[in-house]
């Protein structure tokens, strides 16, 4: 997956479909968020840490933090100014690569 999408990418007509991306590198092409390994495991390491360092933590419906997940929905909605900027939060800690 090309990670840094322009809204002028021919395979991507939608916040929609980037969400749908970063979904389908998720376990079963199912889950709200995606993990560190799993951004790891399919984006080239720069883009991975920078995912890292800006997508918020993800929080289940009951506001539990789940570890190492990130909220794919809410960063492709800032990454397209869906959402006012200054709601969102920024991971300003270095990211190590997986081991």
């Amino acid at each position: 997956m090309t990670f840094m999408i322009s809204r002028e990418t021919e395979n991507v007509s939608s916040i929609d479909d980037v969400v749908l991306a970063f979904k389908s590198l998720t376990e079963n092409s199912e889950r709200p968020y995606i993990t560190r390994d799993e951004l790891f495991a399919n984006l080239p390491q720069e883009q991975a840490k920078f995912c890292c360092r800006k997508m918020k933590a993800y929080r289940d419906r009951n506001g539990r933090e789940i570890n190492n997940a990130f909220d794919y929905d809410d960063f492709t909605r800032w990454l397209f100014n869906q959402q006012p900027h200054a709601t969102y939060s920024y991971h300003t800690s270095a990211v190590p690569s997986p081991s």
